[in-house]
């Protein structure tokens, strides 16, 4: 139960992340920024995915 309720807490916190991420602005960010955010996003995917695959299987 303990474990369901913090998979819960980690899915808003990881959605709200995204979100935040997804809203930037990109201008006037290098290359290397872009990559990072870039990577960041895809981690924070990853992440949803799974948390989602554990609560809702």
């Amino acid at each position: 139960m303990t474990d369901k309720i913090q998979a819960k807490k980690d899915l808003e916190f990881c959605s709200a992340e995204l979100s935040k991420y997804q809203n930037l602005s990109r201008s006037g960010l290098t290359l290397s920024e872009l990559h990072a955010i870039d990577g960041i996003m895809i981690k924070l995917k990853e992440r949803i995915k799974n948390l989602r695959t554990a609560l809702y299987s």
